[in-house]
């Protein structure tokens, strides 16, 4: 067990707390994961701090789980895996530590959440990337370090966006910063003094190691602050909603307008989902659920710069023709939510509370994975037969299809919606959907809880080499222990 008086010493007796309420918000969230309450929660304000915390652990063999988001997550990385852990805090360290408004570029410190920081670049006529509504006490850097997708893809190169440089403190307490953050000055202001702007992700040595972190629940190294590349805020916008009763249309109409580059927010959701982001009641999602198309094409057009409207007004032309080529028709409003409305909701925005996921039943397990948008509605068939098979009722999962990567992948997503005291019934629909799934060719690049069961077995030759860039990265095996393919590490 880790003593308390030791943790106070190096970061002060506010930083440190045993407090069995506080521990018990860190034991468990809202994943299948088995709970497991820490034995302290340290609250580190600085990079230094957090240097000073993983050179401790090293010596003492104390084990440290970084977290920078508010409870409950969905997912389980947060949750310790051994007894004794040390939770470390993040949240306190909430510096928006430079915009740059020429560069397009944002650094931020971990306690950064994405509704303050959207507030802050649109008063210099900037945007951040974002995941669908998020949670508003998710981190940004937390969400980018687990390569959640963001609604915007023309601007999706890689996986690794919009994460441009970073710090990360490795498990042997050396603070490595990535891409242009790494020099060649020695420090950010002296770097921003010749021009640098922390933009670039290819370090000196031809190498972005972010790529090994990211993804890693934690386990590799603790980031305290990222680099986000960011774009010009639209002067002029229209959300447009194209519906359908199957998915096909949808599909062929998100390739194509993809791949003219003309849209910025683009995914697909079915009604259940589209109504939760929108109303908060029950009652009042199933009713407006019953008006909705059962999937939305959801898409808007900007114009921003120098000539903001004259570039609106083409795009607004140009995706008027493609629609009719396709045939697709598209609205300014879905059932009764008008554009307007949807706007000051959804997009851009950090979810009102309650989270939108928890609107409907009061409770929600995420099932996602990527794949080719062109076998969506494969994988939407297969899933709902899949649930119902389980003894789960389809018409309570939620569907979100978001193109990544320039949209030649898509994060898919299957919501499962269930009251709270009902979740226990879940898990073995959860369980039989996550393999069927995979059976399929679903990849899960993100595997959280039982899925490391599924993907890690059959990839012997990638567990090894993990394996031993844990080893390295981590030298002392302190954090986040037993994650991912690192059993016993």
């Amino acid at each position: 067990m880790a003593d308390k008086r030791e943790f106070i010493n190096l970061l002060g007796e506010q930083s440190v707390s045993d407090e069995p309420k506080v521990l018990e918000s860190y034991s468990s969230d809202r994943s299948f994961v088995t709970k497991k309450k820490p034995s302290l929660v340290v609250r580190p304000r600085t990079s230094d701090e957090v240097r000073k915390l993983i050179l401790f652990a090293g010596k003492t063999g104390h084990k440290l789980v970084p977290v920078s988001s508010t409870p409950q997550g969905f997912r389980g990385d947060a949750v310790p895996s051994v007894d004794g852990t040390v939770i470390v805090d993040l949240s306190q360290m909430t510096q928006i530590e430079w915009i740059n408004r020429r560069n397009r570029v944002a650094v931020v410190e971990p306690g950064v959440r994405f509704g303050e920081l959207a507030r802050e670049l649109e008063a210099q006529g900037l945007r951040t990337m974002m995941p669908l509504c998020p949670r508003e006490g998710k981190s940004v850097v937390g969400a980018f370090m687990e390569r959640e997708p963001f609604t915007v893809p023309k601007y999706a190169w890689d996986m690794g966006d919009p994460v441009a440089s970073c710090e990360i403190v490795l498990g042997d307490g050396y603070p490595m910063r990535t891409g242009g953050g790494s020099g060649p000055a020695p420090t950010l202001a002296a770097q921003r003094a010749v021009g640098g702007a922390q933009k670039l992700p290819i370090s000196p040595f031809n190498m972005d190691a972010k790529r090994i972190v990211q993804g890693s629940q934690g386990s590799m190294g603790i980031c305290t602050w990222q680099a986000l590349r960011c774009e010009l805020l639209p002067e002029y916008e229209t959300v447009y909603f194209a519906g359908a009763k199957s998915l096909e249309k949808l599909v062929e109409a998100a390739y194509r307008l993809i791949y003219l580059r003309l849209t910025d927010e683009q995914y697909i959701l079915d009604s259940l989902n589209f109504a939760c982001l929108v109303e908060k009641e029950p009652k009042k999602i199933e009713a407006l659920r019953k008006k909705l198309p059962p999937f939305i094409l959801v898409l808007s057009i900007g114009g921003y710069g120098t000539n903001a409207k004259g570039q609106y007004d083409y795009k607004k032309a140009d995706l008027e023709e493609e629609a009719a080529k396709l045939g697709i028709e598209l609205s300014s409003k879905a059932g009764t939510v008008t554009e307007k409305a949807y706007r000051e909701k959804v997009v851009r925005k950090a979810s009102e509370e309650p989270y939108w996921k928890l609107r409907y039943k009061g409770d929600c397990r995420e099932v996602f994975f990527i794949a080719t948008l062109a076998r969506a509605a494969e994988f939407v068939a297969a899933a709902r037969e899949c649930v119902t098979q389980a003894g789960f009722d389809a018409q309570d999962m939620g569907i979100y299809l978001q193109q990544v990567i320039q949209g030649t992948a898509c994060h898919m997503e299957f919501d499962l919606y269930a009251a709270p005291e009902d979740m226990a019934k879940v898990e073995g629909v959860y369980a039989a959907l996550s393999k069927k799934i995979y059976e399929m060719g679903g990849y899960y690049s993100r595997p959280y809880g039982m899925w490391s069961d599924l993907v890690y077995p059959a990839a012997e030759v990638f567990v090894k080499y993990a394996r031993g860039m844990k080893k390295l990265f981590d030298p002392n095996l302190v954090l986040n222990p037993e994650k991912l393919c690192f059993k016993g590490m």
